[in-house]
């Protein structure tokens, strides 16, 4: 078992069940439409009306915890979740307690947060703040968000070119936002305006720097997700699994979270490999290999590797029969192997993503309600001798033998694939006999 080190709470949040307290809050603005608005705010704006990001980042993981938080907090972290990278990341690290080393779960810093902290506070110090004549530095505009709609109320402004009206909207009532974009420069401000050796009249005229906010009011959870991966997906790029895990558009990704939640497995949702620290936390499995294996169901083997468009397409497929059929096949798999950390298991080949894919392919006939295929899988699962041998060199990957202990460095799924369809479903080809124990 493994512990997490609790971080202090944010100073601004109370662990009370008590109402947040709200100041009277209104802000004019172009309406762009019904739920969007542009305006213009000096900078302590955003120091004053939105919840730090990395406050609902902590937020998150009390409310994981069931721990209480501050009831604004509770209502913006779910947002926050779709909307943003994490400041700060699970690492595992071993210390002693009671005199035995154990493995711990802690918070390390992202690039995020390192860049926050470092050079973009620098920036806004020595080229933001000053005035022309003595730097010259920009800002890119914020996104904020407010679950709730915002009352509105005409402005009598015509201003020549402009169609849409000028409104005052009024949030008085709701509480503060929060960012889709702009955490980073949110929390470099935040950090400078704390920091009693910055002197008063820079962080005064840091303050009173205009800058551009684009708001959106009265939004679901699923349009912030959207929200995240436009604005940073589409623009700037971000990992793939990242936008998986945020964009619920993508019914492939749902489905996965929908099998392998019924099942009781974490998936990882964050890096490009699994780690030691996932394995602490439980996540055998990233969620984008994870949702290969879902694929594999309905696409077939190769298609579930394959990130072309034709490959990637959901048309046709029934997603409640492939989530029933998703559960069955994979919680036999899990249950032959003992549970879910044989993906992890070095001596076994199925940790390798070309076996697992093909393995997961034959949940196929579960899809399709195929009484002889379901025999089949079974019998596959039964009779393949799934620890790493000599027999697998070449299918799974390269297999090494040393002093009598053979191990696998695994191959690319995509060019392993191929020998590893033939050696799991066609056991009448040489691959198939040669992995399947003689009888």
């Amino acid at each position: 078992m493994s512990t997490r080190v609790r971080q202090d709470l944010p100073i601004w949040m109370s662990t009370s069940k008590g109402p947040t307290l709200l100041v009277p809050q209104t802000i004019t603005g172009f309406q762009r439409d019904e739920r969007h608005f542009t305006t213009v705010v000096p900078f302590r704006w955003i120091l004053d009306n939105i919840v730090p990001g990395l406050a609902l980042e902590e937020a998150e993981r009390e409310i994981d915890e069931g721990n209480p938080v501050d009831p604004r907090a509770r209502q913006l972290a779910p947002f926050r979740r779709k909307m943003q990278r994490p400041f700060l990341k699970p690492v595992t690290e071993r210390r002693s307690i009671a005199g035995r080393s154990v493995p711990v779960v802690t918070l390390a810093p992202t690039q995020k947060m390192k860049n926050s902290v470092g050079p973009l506070r620098k920036y806004l110090l020595e080229q933001f703040a000053p005035d022309s004549a003595a730097g010259f530095g920009v800002l890119p505009g914020f996104v904020a968000v407010w679950p709730e709609p915002m009352a509105t109320t005409s402005v009598a402004v015509n201003v020549s070119g402009f169609e849409s009206p000028w409104v005052q909207y009024d949030f008085s009532s709701i509480g503060r936002g929060a960012l889709a974009d702009g955490e980073c420069r949110h929390l470099a401000l935040e950090r400078i305006a704390a920091d009693p050796k910055v002197p008063a009249a820079l962080k005064d005229k840091l303050l009173r720097k205009h800058v551009t906010v684009e708001v959106y009011h009265g939004v679901s959870v699923e349009q912030a997700a959207g929200m995240f991966v436009d604005l940073n997906f589409e623009g700037t790029p971000v990992d793939r699994i990242t936008k998986a895990n945020i964009d619920t558009r993508n019914k492939w990704i749902n489905a996965t979270k929908e099998i392998f939640g019924d099942l009781g497995i974490s998936l990882a949702t964050d890096g490009r490999q699994l780690t030691i620290a996932h394995q602490q936390m439980g996540q055998w499995l990233l969620l984008t290999h994870a949702e290969q294996m879902v694929k594999a169901i309905t696409n077939g083997p190769y298609k579930a590797l394959s990130n072309s468009k034709a490959a990637e397409s959901w048309e046709g497929v029934d997603f409640e029969r492939l989530r029933q059929a998703g559960v069955a096949w994979f919680g036999e798999i899990f249950s032959y192997f003992g549970g879910p950390q044989v993906l992890a298991d070095k001596s076994r080949v199925i940790r390798t993503i070309a076996v697992r894919v093909a393995l997961a392919s034959l949940g196929s006939a579960f899809y399709h309600e195929d009484a002889a295929g379901i025999d089949r899988a079974r019998k596959a699962l039964a009779e393949i001798d799934w620890i790493v041998s000599e027999a697998w060199n070449g299918i799974g990957g390269k297999v090494v033998v040393t002093d009598g202990v053979a191990k696998m460095a695994a191959g690319s799924g995509k060019e392993t694939i191929t020998k590893a369809v033939q050696a799991v479903t066609k056991p009448e080809t040489i691959a198939g006999k040669a992995v399947r124990r003689m009888t």
